[in-house]
């Protein structure tokens, strides 16, 4: 009978339970202020988890995306966002099948590679069709190969680009990155070459010197140094040089030819989308920048995986530190609590009490972690360090992204309220009774 009857007590208590009003909020917030206020030492810790957790996800996200967005700011100044080469994407059909059908050969052991050179075909009514698309800001051919450069008994291997000054200019603004002499005079001189910073360095090269360039298959020529660019590249700024593109047709031994054609588009994001469409439309393989860059593109996602891993790991530590604290509060409060339900609180106003709690905690240490956050971006922004990899630059990269301080208060707030649910149940159903009867507590 006992068994049976007590199923229909907490039958009962349930009723009674649902026909009690809800304490009022400002009540249920009073009482766990306080109790926090209690165990300041320990709810300190939690704070101080939560803060640590917030403050690394938005100073390691600053540092990561500073140094990918500076990389990516500086390729796509100097680079174009598209790049048509000279592959055909419609190849000329195979010997063998020229002669189909006749008794000419019925079987080719090895076809030698034409002697033809590569090169695009009416390049400049591809450039006048490409501004006609919606997404081209500008187009401009250009010609690329490898050549020597010789001065004062150095020698060293450059990447020249024959270009039309005016034109290119408008594809990546090379005039931008000029340190020394003039980017104009380039394209007035008939005998000019720009060069790298890094080339510059290496073979100790001012603005006037005169280099004797040379390419297997070309003819060599004394070019005159009229301007130094410095992209901030080292890769780049060690390696290029720029010349008009006659006298880098000469100089490679390509007379006539336009091996590339380099484009600027209204919206840099849409390169895969335009670069497909001009493949179907003129038939020569297109590289958006984003396929020219996926190597380094691809580095910069897998450490923003490791560091979101991290920050993760140590926001969930901070999570544990909560749960750890909570419980261990629900534990020390059973007789206040049997105290509070025998005063009228409800299941409910405990549970909210606790998760008011856990709330409270990851709001304090959430804006907390941010404040600090802003701080430390300002400092390491501020910190001397010389760099010189992929990118060029004598301080901290740091790219404040507002979103994040969002983030770090939402998954602060995500955290506590989690780590808070569990003590919170736990306190909820604690029995009044057999607490003060002395049963558990």
């Amino acid at each position: 009978m006992a068994a049976a009857s007590q199923p229909r007590e907490e039958e009962s208590e349930a009723r009674r339970e649902r026909r009690v009003p809800l304490a009022d909020i400002r009540t249920v917030l009073f009482i766990a202020v306080r109790q926090l206020w209690e165990r300041k030492l320990l709810n300190g810790i939690a704070v101080g988890g939560v803060v640590l957790g917030v403050l690394v996800l938005i100073a390691m996200n600053g540092i990561m995306q500073g140094f990918s967005m500076k990389f990516t700011q500086s390729i796509l100044k100097i680079s174009p966002h598209v790049i048509i080469l000279d592959t055909e994407l419609r190849p000329q059909p195979s010997l063998l099948s020229r002669y189909e059908g006749t008794y000419v050969a019925t079987q080719v052991a090895h076809e030698v590679p034409s002697d033809r050179q590569a090169r695009i075909k009416r390049p400049f009514e591809i450039v006048r069709a490409l501004h006609e698309l919606p997404d081209v800001r500008a187009a401009a051919p250009s010609l690329a190969g490898m050549a020597l450069i010789e001065f004062a008994g150095k020698t060293k291997s450059i990447d020249i680009r024959g270009i039309d000054v005016d034109q290119q200019d408008k594809v990546t603004p090379l005039g931008q990155f000029v340190r020394a002499g003039s980017l104009g005079t380039l394209g007035v001189a008939n005998d000019g070459i720009m060069v790298g910073s890094g080339v510059a360095a290496d073979l100790g090269l001012h603005i006037g010197d005169v280099v004797h360039a040379a390419a297997p298959g070309g003819r060599p020529l004394d070019l005159k140094v009229v301007a130094i660019f410095e992209a901030e590249i080292p890769p780049v700024d060690k390696s290029r040089a720029y010349a008009l593109l006659r006298n880098a047709q000469t100089l490679l031994g390509k007379p006539d030819v336009i091996s590339r054609i380099e484009i600027r588009l209204w919206d840099h994001e849409r390169g895969v989308e335009a670069s497909d469409r001009i493949e179907r439309a003129f038939g020569y393989d297109a590289e958006p920048w984003q396929e020219t860059n996926a190597n380094f593109l691809a580095i910069f996602a897998m450490q923003g995986m490791i560091g979101n891993f991290v920050v993760g790991a140590i926001l969930l530590v901070g999570g544990f530190g909560i749960l750890a604290i909570q419980i261990m509060i629900v534990l020390q409060k059973q007789r206040d609590i049997a105290i509070l339900r025998s005063i009228g609180l409800r299941r409910n106003d405990i549970l909210r009490i606790f998760l008011l709690q856990g709330i409270v905690i990851a709001l304090v240490g959430g804006v907390l972690g941010d404040l600090l956050g802003k701080v430390a971006l300002m400092q390491l922004a501020k910190l001397r360090v010389h760099m010189e990899g992929l990118v060029k630059s004598d301080t901290f990269l740091i790219y404040e992204d507002p979103r994040y301080y969002m983030y770090g208060l939402a998954f602060a707030l995500v955290v506590g309220v989690i780590a808070s649910l569990l003590p919170a149940i736990r306190g909820s159903r604690v029995e009044p009774v057999d607490v003060l009867r002395g049963q558990i507590g």
